[in-house]
């Protein structure tokens, strides 16, 4: 009953917070346009990538840890080494704008990996106690920061320069919120530099695995830009944004059932709710499909009708990514990491070799089929894995 209770208040956080995204999402095409547009989707790329490389898998290390009950590392070990690698990350891009232009948005924008990271491990301590009601709530809190600076753009009539710094501002905000539900647990932290290093190489492999998903997740906005200009990338973003809001009530449900895999192997094994998950999947995909004209149209206007059939190609992909998601998941709970990570990589591989193909051929509809290309065949050997690791060890 718990279980039930965490995964309605992430489901609903979801759709509460997926729908304030798209909101600001929608003000935010039709104030930049679709060359400004694609600017924001490039950023917004690269801080999440920045954000899955500084949390370096520790998330789910320290959460595995914290609910089986083991005190290896506390929470402040976290904070410290996030801390770290967001500053060599930020360092990067700063590196990065040597050799190649970095647009000032970017230089702005990268600074709020320095909030994320204390936002990340609050959410950590509370996704581990199983607090998912205050986890949610922040999860709102944040997207309501983001709809705020939107706002704030639109009243001040601002250019993209101006929204970095308005989206760094929010972030701060939303780490201080989350420190209030946290004040308890931190008068008992303890730093070490020690500790944090050992951290990073307990979690290397989840981080490389965190950080590819990730990658996998977003190289296709990042690298967009290159293959076909900032205003196809606008567009494209429009289909990619609708597709990932496709996947909220899934993906609210993924992040309260990884805590009690990891409590209860035997809840991965059997697979529980798979069935009802894919279904779920099937049905949005189809409704996304035949409206998918209408959606753009309203949502984001006519400047943008060339999302269509990008999004009419890219939402099948909700299917392949229940499978992938949930067997990843329960593959990491069972400890089988390495498998995880060689079916990420390949499916990496197949994404970039397929989008430097199709979409020189086929455009933003190519692109959008070397995305589902690469989901189902990274569902398929994760399945193999699952069958070969988990399936053929039950009794």
């Amino acid at each position: 009953m718990h279980l039930l209770e965490n995964i309605g208040w992430t489901v609903i956080s979801r759709i509460s917070t997926q729908g304030v995204a798209v909101l600001s999402n929608i003000l935010l095409a039709r104030y930049l346009g679709s060359d400004g547009f694609g600017e924001y989707a490039f950023i917004s790329s690269v801080l999440l990538i920045g954000n899955a490389f500084s949390t370096f898998g520790m998330d789910m290390i320290l959460i595995r840890s914290l609910a089986s009950g083991g005190n290896s590392f506390n929470l402040a070990d976290g904070l410290l080494l996030q801390l770290l690698l967001s500053l060599f990350y930020i360092s990067c891009v700063f590196l990065t704008g040597l050799f190649t232009p970095v647009a000032s948005s970017l230089k702005i924008y990268i600074f709020a990996l320095l909030p994320l990271a204390f936002f990340t491990i609050f959410n950590i301590e509370m996704r581990a106690r199983q607090e998912m009601k205050t986890f949610s709530l922040l999860q709102f809190a944040v997207s309501l920061m983001q709809l705020l600076a939107v706002l704030v753009l639109w009243f001040l009539h601002a250019d993209i320069n101006s929204l970095a710094v308005f989206m760094v501002i929010g972030y701060i905000a939303s780490a201080l919120l989350a420190i209030i539900f946290c004040i308890p647990s931190i008068t008992q932290w303890r730093f070490s530099l020690l500790k944090s290093f050992s951290l990073l190489k307990v979690s290397f492999r989840m981080a490389v695995i965190g950080t590819l998903r990730l990658v996998y997740e977003k190289i296709t906005i990042a690298i967009m830009p290159a293959l076909a200009g900032l205003s196809m990338t606008g567009i494209f973003s429009v289909s990619s944004r609708l597709a990932d809001a496709g996947k909220l009530g899934h993906l609210s449900a993924f992040t309260a059932l990884y805590p009690e895999m990891a409590r209860d192997p035997g809840f991965g094994r059997q697979m529980k709710g798979l069935r009802l998950m894919l279904g779920a999947a099937f049905l949005i995909s189809v409704f996304i499909f035949i409206f998918a004209e209408t959606i753009i149209y309203f949502l984001f206007g006519a400047e943008f009708i060339s999302s269509v059939q990008p999004l009419r190609i890219m939402i099948w992909v909700i299917v392949p990514y229940v499978l992938v998601t949930y067997t990843s998941l329960g593959l990491v709970a069972l400890g089988n990491e390495k498998s995880v990570l060689s079916c990420q990589l390949a499916a990496l591989v197949i994404l970039l070799t397929s989008l430097v193909i199709f979409t020189p051929v086929f455009g933003l509809s190519g692109a959008a089929a070397a995305i589902l290309l690469a989901e189902i065949i990274h569902a398929v050997l994760l399945l193999y894995h699952w069958r070969v690791h988990v399936v053929s060890k039950l009794p």
